[in-house]
């Protein structure tokens, strides 16, 4: 009854296909060894781009400035003048907002400023009044391996006082330019009581360099090494990547160390390790290698921010330094981003395990004592005090990294928890070790508009055609919420590949927080928020520009040596299609005295996006429409009957159509009168349709309450070719009519429906002659309806303002070879429960 997708179920347990069912196991356990030496940034196409991209644009503004004697002040982040929309978000509460007291230039701060002193060390970072500690508790884990950082802060011109950093995001790499202007938390001298100014003598000069000079002057993040200026200026990018400070107030380093290396994140408790010894050999002794680890100490369930466990804070992120044996024990380095504070039991400062035997091999610790925030523990106790750890994969420049992402429909909530909504598929030529990856997009500039729902994601990998109960592999759960879930594997076979996921997701904004809260927002701040929205969803290969206006900005690189008529003109003929020449054979009818030509219909969307040329309809805009006579085209088309006329006009062809005075369309009695004007030749002349609006003009006429509907005629079977018409239309005793319900009036197709089922052909169909014609992609899936009732399947009922909507990728990284994704799409009910497979 379900058509296509039935019989494809059908050939996918098919017998023929059970002995390579039964032959697939799941996937081949072990760890691939990485040249460790090679490690690091994700290496992509986009990195170079990025990269070069980024230097461009420095030696750009540095060359502007120094030739207008200025510094670089960012327009786009600029602290002092447009301090609101780069401190604060759109909704910050007032008990959450922060009071810099003054800005400053880098060369006002610091006498001898320098961006990296000795290169960047893990010990140069110490957090400031920002809850950022996530995000620098990942700067000094990725500080760690050698150059690292530096491949990060691509370039700069310190005298002109502008940076350039790369940052990875969602699937690929951008760039970030910033000024040199910070936070700084000592006022003006002008801005003291008048004790506080006789602190100082009443001397400005005194209190200026006494007070405002130095990192302990900035209000954020600051180096612990004088004068080194690399922390606050990628502080400041980082948040200017998500729209302001307050954007990266809080957050897990796992997703931090992602977006600066490129990496793959896995969170898991420690209790849930099984063997801690292989934990230990396989695991943190290769950290600062190709792997990275944080660790974070849950909050306690009512208690108090400031909570710590022997002098451990919680809900708060260290950096796993290094791991070393020594002496028969296994010890682990550990840092607080505040540069202080530190842990205060076993092997702690001055605890009671350090005798003389153990203080002589302090150089093979590589520790030393002092309040710096660095520490050592046992690895037993490490076991016993932390939570969870964060575990990060880098990848060296062998690998390579393929995607593809889905604007996801789900479910009206609450609904059954399940797999349907979507899925992909891959290809893998050769084997390989791998990393599968789903995510979300990355919404921490637009987190206030991201919708009122959070949501969680699962997935289960097959290979093609093996049954549910026989899954490949699937994602590890470790905590819910998180921004992607993902597996390794030692071997990925080469094959087909299924990947099913599932969505949860849990309401944490009141349903109406959108519009109670738009009155009290900066629009300025919220137009950059929403486009900013826009932009990141349109990585959705089913992305529709059309439902986001003037949201979407064009791409800068359009306005260069061309004034704007030029590029309009440019832009427009560039996205014009070729129009495609057709042959159009009208029935015999009688001739209305006043024809007027038939509007053209809109063209599609979906269409637009691929690509596609729609050829163009009996009729557009009233110009004139070649229709080539039979004696001059008998190389391409099947002589016409002898009393079929062939017309050169359109206005021809309408005269010959019995026009509706209302809507311009030919009417026509009978089923067979339908077939004669749809598609009439049975060769290679049929005229294509892209779009359903281009159908509709010929296949489906009748349109309106009052019109004739088309009847069976009693010698319709001898005017149409039986060849075409399924088998499955004649048992139903007649033509069948589909309402199509998308948008605007009905048009009914008459016969068999045809329903494009990929993401990249919302709302695509075709009827059974230009389904024949192969009009469309062929390599995209059609099911076939043919009875009314199975098209309600088709139809999505969500309730309105349901927030059920969440954009999904899938990426799959393997070595030295890539994959091919495609992704599908739940279509309505179409698959539903079955009290059969209960």
């Amino acid at each position: 009854m379900i058509g296509l997708l039935s019989t494809h179920f059908k050939k996918q347990n098919a017998p023929e296909r059970q002995e390579r069912v039964l032959r697939h196991e799941t996937a081949p356990s072990g760890a691939y060894q990485q040249e460790t030496k090679r490690a690091g940034l994700l290496c992509t196409d986009e990195l170079k781009e990025a990269t070069k991209r980024c230097r461009l644009k420095v030696e750009a503004i540095a060359k502007q400035c120094r030739a207008r004697n200025r510094r670089f002040r960012d327009v786009e982040f600029d602290l002092e003048e447009d301090k609101e929309r780069c401190l604060h978000g759109l909704g910050t509460a007032e008990d959450d907002r922060y009071t810099p007291s003054d800005v400053m230039r880098v060369t006002q701060i610091f006498d001898k400023p320098q961006f990296f002193i000795d290169g960047a060390k893990w010990s140069d970072i110490m957090q400031g009044r920002l809850g950022d500690c996530w995000f620098l508790s990942a700067l000094a884990t990725v500080s760690t391996m050698e150059d690292l950082i530096e491949k990060i802060c691509v370039a700069r011109d310190e005298k002109v006082g502008v940076y350039g950093f790369i940052f990875y995001r969602d699937s690929g790499w951008v760039d970030v330019i910033v000024d040199d202007l910070l936070y700084t938390s000592i006022p003006k001298y002008e801005q003291l009581s008048r004790p506080e100014k006789n602190l100082y003598h009443n001397d400005k000069d005194k209190y200026n360099v006494g007070a405002r000079k130095g990192g302990q002057s900035l209000y954020f993040a600051k180096s612990g090494t004088d004068n080194e200026t690399w922390v606050p200026l990628i502080e400041k990018a980082y948040a200017k990547l998500h729209g302001d400070y307050r954007a990266i107030h809080g957050g897990l380093a796992a997703d931090a160390i992602e977006d600066l290396t490129g990496g793959v994140s896995t969170i898991f408790h420690l209790h849930d390790i099984l063997d801690e010894d292989d934990f230990w050999t396989d695991e943190l002794m290769k950290v600062n290698e190709d792997r990275l680890f944080g660790c974070y100490i849950y909050k306690i369930p009512g208690g108090e921010d400031d909570i710590t466990i022997n002098g451990l804070f919680t809900g708060h992120a260290y950096s796993v330094i290094s791991a070393i044996e020594v002496n028969g024990k296994r010890f682990l380095r550990v840092r607080n981003p505040w540069g202080k504070t530190e842990w205060t039991g076993a092997w702690s400062d001055g605890s009671k395990e350090w005798t003389n035997e153990w203080l002589a091999l302090l150089p093979q610790l590589n520790h030393k004592f002092g309040n710096d925030g660095e520490f050592l523990m046992e690895y037993k106790d490490f076991l016993n005090t932390w939570t969870m750890v964060e575990r990060s994969r880098l990848f060296d420049s062998g690998w390579k990294m393929s995607s593809m992402w889905l604007d996801v429909k789900s479910r009206s909530f609450p609904c059954a928890w399940n797999f349907g909504d979507v899925s992909f598929t891959f290809n893998v030529k050769e084997d390989t070790p791998a990393v599968i990856v789903l995510s979300q997009l990355n919404f921490r500039h637009f987190a206030e508009i991201s919708g009122y729902s959070q949501w969680t994601l699962e997935f289960v990998v097959y290979r093609k055609g093996d049954p549910a109960s026989e899954p490949y592999t699937s994602s590890a759960h470790t905590i819910f919420w998180r921004r992607s879930v993902n597996v390794e594997l030692g071997k990925l076979e080469a094959g087909d590949y299924v990947v099913h996921v599932r969505l949860d997701r849990r309401h944490i904004r009141n349903r109406n927080y959108f519009q109670d809260s738009i009155a009290s927002w900066d629009h300025r701040k919220l137009s950059k928020v929403w486009s900013e929205a826009c932009v990141s969803s349109s990585i959705a290969v089913n992305f529709d520009p059309k439902a986001y206006g003037d949201l979407l900005p064009a791409s800068i690189d359009m306005y260069g040596g061309q004034d704007l008529t030029e590029i309009e003109v440019a832009f427009y003929e560039r996205g014009q299609k070729k129009p495609v020449e057709t042959e159009v054979a009208a029935p015999l009818a009688m001739k209305p005295m006043n024809a007027s030509p038939t509007p053209s219909p809109p063209s599609s969307p979906t269409a637009e996006r691929q690509g596609l040329a729609p050829p163009t309809p009996p009729s557009v805009g009233g110009s004139e429409v070649v229709v080539e006579a039979e004696a001059e085209s008998e190389t391409r088309s099947k002589p016409h009957s002898s009393d079929r006329p062939t017309f050169e006009t359109e206005a021809e062809i309408a005269e010959m159509g019995n026009v509706n005075k209302g809507e311009g369309r030919p009417v026509f009695e009978t089923e067979a009168q339908v077939a004669e004007i749809c598609n009439v030749n049975r060769g290679e002349d049929r005229p294509a349709f892209e779009t359903e609006g281009q159908m509709a003009e010929i296949c489906n006429v009748n349109k309106g309450d009052d019109d004739p509907k088309p009847v069976p005629g009693p010698d319709d079977d001898d005017k149409a070719d039986k060849d075409e018409i399924p088998p499955s239309n004649s048992e139903l005793g007649g033509p069948t009519s589909f309402p199509r319900t998308a948008q605007g009036p009905v048009d009914p197709i008459i016969g068999p429906r045809y329903h494009c089922l990929s993401p990249h052909c919302p709302d695509y169909d075709l009827c059974q002659n230009c389904m024949s014609k192969n009009v469309h992609d062929a390599s995209h899936a059609m099911l076939c309806i043919r009875d009314p009732a199975d098209a309600d399947k088709l139809r999505d009922e969500v309730a309105e303002g349901e927030d059920n909507s969440i954009i999904v990728g899938l990426r799959v990284y393997t070595k030295d070879t890539t994959v091919q994704i495609a992704g599908q799409l739940r279509h309505g009910k179409v698959v539903a429960w079955d009290r059969k497979k209960v």
